[in-house]
């Protein structure tokens, strides 16, 4: 598809790419009849999957799956469509983000959240299986946490429907080897309790930060899961009873629906002790003092308001300190570079809400060219505003040199611009940064890869660069939508309670001249919060 939107059966306008489920690309769109916004997904079938009839075989069942279900749960189906030799899915549009990019963003998730998720996957299951409808999929990429709090199963992609005569014995092995229960690997054997054993290895990725048999190759996971036991877990708390329990390689000794929900519960009431919280929530800031923050617990509870109270007025009185030393004088700025994000107020960077902000075409004050790929504290202050672009100060505390013309949009935490001819740039943002950039982009790699993500990867470097404290590039082309992609993914720590993601995106035939005309520019411009 192209990148700039187009007009589908004459009624969905298609927008930007939201992310690549089982077996198609998903992309935004809008309904220009309802008045609404839509997901839609195009059927991508692996090549020696394709032939024939197979695609459209694959959007009925799954159509016809989703359908059948009406459940607060599960992601919506509203149509099914057949335009110029493709097949494509017309679902509910839920703003979030996937448990898997949950758990590679921010680490595993307590226990508690991970117990109220599990109880939530289960009425979808259970609401599924009584219509008869097998998922065969359940893993953290289709589990989806709503910016509303919901928590919905999607991607009835290989769904088998108990009256559905097209299913094929070729469906059989499609899915996650990470997440497959074991008799569907060795014998091809689905049923209820496959997807049972599916949601216990998502909730085990999710307390633990990964699966229960993930090793370094599909062959070693496959060998794994036939003969060892899991990890046992080491984060579940009260949630290791529901995950032993779903995670019996006998399916018939597996526990089943209801005495799954019942564990949940009691681990529900045994984690929620002191106050009412729902899953996910995010997780704030951490307090600058560490000291502060690990002794904390220790206190009796009826002290605590009171230590609250007096932790902020030293945090008051130490930023009055602070202000007071910092404070610009009347006298002109003599640092070289632009210093407008640094004077300007600034707020906790956020993972949830979509920033705001305008950008601002003011240039910098002239300064001589930083070095390849540092930063502009390391080089010595950022080059002067060029002719064709513009400062953009983010809602978040960040500023970066961006190409005039380029549209921008955000989704989650990250903010993107693209030119509408195939080139993107995104930055994510975090407050909890990892220690080792390169270990982080190969722990991502390795769990991206094996959920099917970036088909014909071909990885070209993941290594350290000289980039603020601490920075890693993951550089990589793959075949995406629109002919081979070429990609840099940079992580970057600022600060010991910052750090950035920079990805980049162009046509492979592109790359040589956007890296150094576009890409260059925004690493040498860019200023992160200062907070």
């Amino acid at each position: 598809m192209p990148d700039a939107p187009t007009l589908l059966a004459g009624r969905y306008r298609l927008g930007v790419e939201l992310g690549r489920g089982g077996m198609g690309l998903v992309r935004l769109a809008h309904d220009e009849i309802l008045e609404r916004e839509v997901a839609i997904k195009q059927i991508d079938l692996p090549e020696e999957l394709a032939q024939g009839e197979a695609a459209a075989r694959r959007t009925i069942r799954e159509a016809r799956a989703s359908a059948r279900l009406s459940h607060p749960n599960v992601v919506q189906v509203y149509d099914v469509l057949s335009v110029d030799d493709h097949t494509w899915i017309v679902m509910e549009y839920v703003p979030s983000r996937s448990l898997r990019e949950a758990i590679t963003e921010d680490g595993p998730l307590d226990a508690y959240q991970v117990a109220r998720i599990g109880l939530d996957l289960l009425a979808a299951l259970q609401a599924a299986h009584r219509a008869g409808v097998q998922h065969r999929d359940v893993k953290p990429a289709n589990v989806l946490l709503a910016d509303d709090g919901r928590v919905l199963l999607t991607d009835f992609g290989i769904a088998a429907i108990d009256d559905d005569i097209l299913t094929s014995k070729s469906d059989v092995l499609i899915g996650s080897p990470l997440y497959m229960a074991p008799e569907r690997a060795r014998f091809g054997i689905s049923g209820p309790a496959a997807d049972l054993w599916g949601l216990g290895a998502t909730l085990y990725a999710a307390v633990e930060g990964h699966s229960p048999f993930q090793r370094t190759s599909t062959m070693a996971t496959l060998a794994a899961l036939a003969t060892e036991e899991p990890t046992p877990p080491q984060q579940a708390g009260p949630l290791t009873p529901v995950l032993d329990g779903l995670l019996r390689k006998d399916p018939d000794e597996r526990i089943e629906a209801e005495e799954a929900e019942r564990l949940l519960r009691e681990a529900v009431t045994a984690l929620d002790t002191t106050v009412t919280r729902s899953a996910p929530v995010p997780k704030p800031r951490p307090p600058a003092n560490d000291e502060m923050r690990t002794a904390l617990p220790a206190v009796p509870k009826k002290n605590r308001k009171l230590i609250a109270l007096a932790a902020t007025l030293v945090l008051v009185i130490a930023g009055l300190a602070i202000f007071l030393v910092t404070r610009p004088s009347s006298e002109p700025e003599t640092t070289a570079g632009d210093r407008t994000a640094t004077t300007q107020p600034t707020q906790a960077a956020t993972t949830t809400a979509p920033t705001s902000a305008k950008p601002s075409t003011t240039a910098p004050s002239p300064s001589a060219p930083p070095s390849a790929s540092k930063s502009p504290d390391q080089a010595g202050g950022r080059p002067a505003l060029l002719s064709g672009w513009q400062n953009w100060t983010d809602k978040t505390g960040f500023s970066v040199y961006v190409p005039s013309g380029w549209s921008t949009y955000t989704k989650g935490s990250m903010r993107y611009w693209k030119d509408g001819k195939g080139h993107l740039l995104g930055i994510d943002q975090t407050d909890k940064p990892r220690s080792n950039p390169v270990a982080d982009w190969k722990s991502q790699r390795d769990a991206r890869r094996a959920d099917g993500d970036f088909p014909g990867y071909d990885e070209i470097k993941i290594k350290s660069v000289d980039y603020f404290q601490k920075a890693a590039d993951w550089e990589w082309t793959y075949n995406g939508d629109g002919g081979r992609q070429h990609v840099n993914n940079r992580g970057v720590v600022t600060s010991a309670h910052q750090a950035y993601g920079f990805w980049f995106q162009t046509p492979d035939a592109d790359w040589s001249t956007y890296r150094t005309d576009v890409l260059e520019v925004v690493f040498k411009s860019f200023v992160p919060d200062k907070d």
